[in-house]
């Protein structure tokens, strides 16, 4: 029985950003390394082979950070998984990290959360793309004006807002 999942958030869309690819590639490498399936969005392209669960979510409207973890967390329950791994973009990363392990503990359950260290061969700056279709990517100022108000939100009313 495999133990061990790896969660996948994407940046930006669609799947042929930069930013995307950077996070397709490092899944999929650990996926193999590993020998674990990929839970993730339609924006990530998961290596052929390799055993993936798709969030649910609409065209055109990425799930909330918030949504894609308690899925992934119970994904990981079902499976039986202690251990999650986790490829993000470096600046969306304390926040999957935060929704993750808050996940965990609502779901009473234990899971291990991991980060791919591989996320940090990219300076913060790289993971940007001019190129996505949804503007808070495209660049640290728009991005950084939406995270501000996210780090500050009691975790509670953080959970109103992203559900």
């Amino acid at each position: 029985m495999k133990t061990v999942g790896i969660v996948a958030f994407a940046f930006g869309i669609p799947k042929t950003i930069l930013s995307n690819q950077r996070i397709s590639k490092i899944a999929s490498q650990k996926a193999r390394e590993l020998g674990a399936p990929v839970y993730t969005q339609r924006d990530i392209y998961v290596g052929s082979g390799i055993e993936v669960k798709y969030t649910d979510e609409k065209t055109g409207s990425p799930p909330p950070t918030l949504r894609i973890a308690r899925d992934a967390v119970q994904w990981a329950k079902q499976q039986g998984f202690r251990e999650l791994w986790i490829v993000a973009a470096k600046p969306h990363l304390w926040r999957c990290v935060r929704d993750l392990t808050q996940s965990v503990r609502e779901a009473k359950t234990y899971v291990a959360i991991r980060v791919c260290k591989e996320i940090d061969e990219f300076p913060e700056e790289e993971w940007y793309c001019s190129d996505s279709t949804q503007p808070r990517a495209r660049s640290r100022k728009n991005w950084q004006a939406r995270e501000r108000i996210l780090k500050l939100l009691p975790f509670f009313i953080y959970k109103l807002v992203a559900s």
